[in-house]
Formats: C-alpha cells, sequence, structure tokens
C-alpha cells in the first residue's frame, strides 16, 4: 500500500510532529507498504529519526519570508502546484493530512488516481473558539477560519478521523464518514515510577492552551499544606517571562521550577509522583497516556477533548471540572497524603497504557486503510 502523509513540518517540536514520525515509521515496517511524509517546510533535520520513509520537502516554507495574508496566500498557490504533481507522479493509495498548511488544499487538488482522502483532526473541533480572544478582529477572523474549514473545504474528504468518542459525539453529529483513532504512545521508557519522590510533573509548552498559570496558582495552595513537596514543569514557550514573574510575585521559587525543554520526557516522569494537567482543550491528551506508561496517577482538568476518555475518575487518576482550582489542590493533596492510593493508581494506568502500544494502532490503521479502501472501491463499482 503506497501511504503519503502530508504535515507542515518534521523539523518542529510538537506533538502533531511526532505522532506522524512514529505512525509513518511503523506503518513502513509492515510488508507491502510504502510510505511517505510530504511537509511544506524543512528548514532542519526531523525531530525523530525516519525509518523506510521518504521524506520530501517541497519547499513553501511558510516560516520564512513571511508577509502577512497576501504572502501566505502566495505560498498556498505554491504548495497546491507542487503537492498536486508530487501525488499524481507517486499515485498513492491513501493520502492522510495532519498538518495545518494542506489541509485546505488537498481536497481542491486534481488526482486521477482517486487515492483516500483522510483528514486527521489532533485538536477538539471548535479549539479556536477556546482560545482566549484579545479583539473583535481576532473573534471574525477565528470565526471564518472555522466556517472555511467545517463548512466547505472539509467536506471533501473521504473520511475524518478524530482522536476520541467524547469529540465525536460532541462535535460531530450527522457526520456519517467520522471515526475514531487514538494516537499512540511515542516513546517507551523500561524505568517506572516508584511514586515516592516528593515531586509532581507537567510536560507542554508554554502557551496559553496549557494554561500553567493555573497550576502555579494550585500548587500555592498545595505548598501550604505540604512545602516538602515541588512541582517541575517541563517545555518551552511564549510565556516562559511571564510564568517565571508569576513564581516569584508568588513566592514559590524552588516549590515550581520550570525546567526548560527535555527530549526525555519519560525519564523525567519515571523520577515524579504525580503527573499534572490544567489545559484549556486538547486534542487527545498524549502525555496522559505517557504518564500512565511510567506508572504515574494523574490529576486532570476535565477539558475538551480527551481525559475524560484516558482517565477513570477514581481509578487511574482524578478528574476536575476546568477551572476549579481549590478541588484540584485537594486532590492532589488526597494522593501526596496517601502513598498506597498513589502507588495502586498508578498501576491502573500503566495497565490501561497498554492498549495505546504503537505496533496494535499501526495494525488498527493498516485494517482501517484496507476497510475504506475497499468500501469506496464498491461505491465506485456500483455506480
Amino acid at each position: 500500500m503506497r501511504i503519503v502523509y502530508c504535515t507542515d513540518s518534521v523539523c518542529i517540536l510538537g506533538g502533531v510532529e511526532i505522532v506522524t514520525i512514529v505512525k509513518a515509521n511503523a506503518l513502513a515496517k509492515i510488508a507491502g507498504n510504502e510510505v511517505w511524509i510530504v511537509v511544506a517546510d524543512a528548514q532542519s533535520a526531523p525531530i525523530r529519526p525516519l525509518e523506510g520513509i521518504h521524506l520530501v520537502d517541497l519547499g513553501v516554507n511558510y516560516y520564512t519570508d513571511y508577509y502577512g495574508l497576501k504572502g501566505f496566500y502566495k505560498k498556498q498557490r505554491l504548495h497546491k502546484v507542487h503537492l498536486e504533481k508530487l501525488l499524481n507522479e507517486i499515485k498513492p493509495d491513501v493520502v492522510v493530512a495532519t498538518g495545518q498548511n494542506e489541509r485546505n488544499l488537498l481536497p481542491l487538488l486534481q488526482l486521477p488516481s482517486k487515492p483516500l482522502l483522510i483528514r486527521e483532526m489532533h485538536f477538539e473541533k471548535h479549539y479556536r473558539q477556546k482560545k482566549k480572544k484579545k479583539s473583535m478582529l481576532q473573534k471574525i477572523f477565528l470565526w471564518l477560519s472555522e466556517q472555511l474549514d467545517y463548512l466547505w473545504r472539509i467536506k471533501g474528504y473521504d473520511y475524518i478521523v478524530v482522536l476520541t468518542e467524547e469529540d465525536k459525539e460532541q462535535n460531530w453529529k450527522g457526520w456519517n464518514n467520522v471515526l475514531v483513532m487514538p494516537n499512540p504512545i511515542t516513546s517507551v521508557c523500561d524505568v517506572k515510577s516508584t511514586c515516592e519522590a516528593k515531586t509532581a510533573i507537567a510536560v507542554g509548552r508554554l502557551v496559553e492552551q496549557k494554561d500553567f498559570a493555573s497550576l502555579i496558582r494550585i500548587w500555592g495552595k498545595v505548598t501550604e499544606k505540604h512545602p516538602d513537596w515541588r512541582l517541575e514543569i517541563w517545555g518551552k514557550g511564549e510565556l516562559e517571562a511571564a510564568l517565571r514573574q508569576q513564581i516569584e510575585e508568588s513566592g514559590l521559587e524552588g516549590k515550581v521550577c520550570l525546567m526548560g525543554y527535555t527530549a526525555e520526557v519519560l525519564q523525567k516522569m519515571s523520577q515524579a509522583s504525580l503527573y499534572l494537567l490544567t489545559s484549556m482543550f486538547e486534542g487527545f491528551g498524549l502525555v496522559l497516556i505517557e504518564a500512565m506508561s511510567v506508572g504515574l496517577p494523574l490529576v486532570s482538568y476535565m477539558c475538551p477533548t480527551g481525559p475524560k476518555t484516558i482517565i477513570e475518575d477514581g481509578q487511574n487518576g482524578y478528574l476536575v471540572a476546568v477551572g476549579d482550582e481549590k478541588t484540584f489542590a485537594e486532590r492532589v493533596c488526597q494522593l501526596i497524603e496517601d502513598e498506597p492510593l498513589r502507588k495502586q493508581m498508578g498501576q491502573a494506568g500503566l495497565k490501561e497504557s497498554e492498549k495505546y502500544r504503537i505496533e496494535d494502532i499501526a495494525q488498527r490503521w493498516m485494517q482501517l486503510f484496507r476497510d475504506l479502501l475497499a468500501k469506496k472501491s464498491s461505491r465506485r463499482n456500483s455506480r
């Protein structure tokens, strides 16, 4: 089977990029498959090794020589021409869009081979509306972006794949071509947490979506009862200076530590005893699966979408209403004060994480591709 993944880049450190590489590598190992990753921007080496993958850089470079809206649409036209030419040379069986810049282009391409077109949704459908809008112009722009995406271009795809049943049920009612496939665990760590260290951990980009400001306030409450525990936040991002200032003004230096970027996320998790997530929204919350895979209990905001799918409240962690910082702190304190409960929840999560192994997810994707191609062929032959 000839499979093409189209995405923005595999050089930028992000969840979509890592998941795309991991899935493509796994599919390339299956006999009879040939896999491509087609990117618009490849300014440096891929963030993960590519194993048996054809990497094609279209050289559009959205992130350089960018001159506003006019420049963006000029690059979109260039992207369309190059992508259409390449796909007509490859003649793939399946084309999967995982990025942002190609998502509205693929349904417009003239592809005589009629490949199966799949759009992967790595964010909850209405994620744009979850952002804190700062002006009327931004509100209008986000609304127009959503209308363009969901009322027009997305209908050109054969199938849309979302990450959770929650997203499908809440946001895609009436759509008969929406399917569910979770993300896989993207790394493996043989070392598991003992849940005995006096450390909690959170991982993610330091951006508005992750709401680490809320987590810092929560930890201020936790510290009042448990000053010997500390919180490590691993990641980089545009809000780093603001978060450092918040930590200093809250008197939490040494209690909350911004650790910076690490490529050894699972190893860092295995040295902690709790995983905490305060995101405003997620597409899936892969980091929760990764934390479970090293035996950590979880405390998470019940944001759309993902945490409700991953966490069984009271079994492998706790779910808390978004913004309820008091209850969140109480749940953290409960786990700090009850080591047997921490370990019990950690082991429950470890067992649950096994169903997200990349080998199993890759086989599920292959079966899905086969079924959808057979269905498309049957429809074509019946005309």
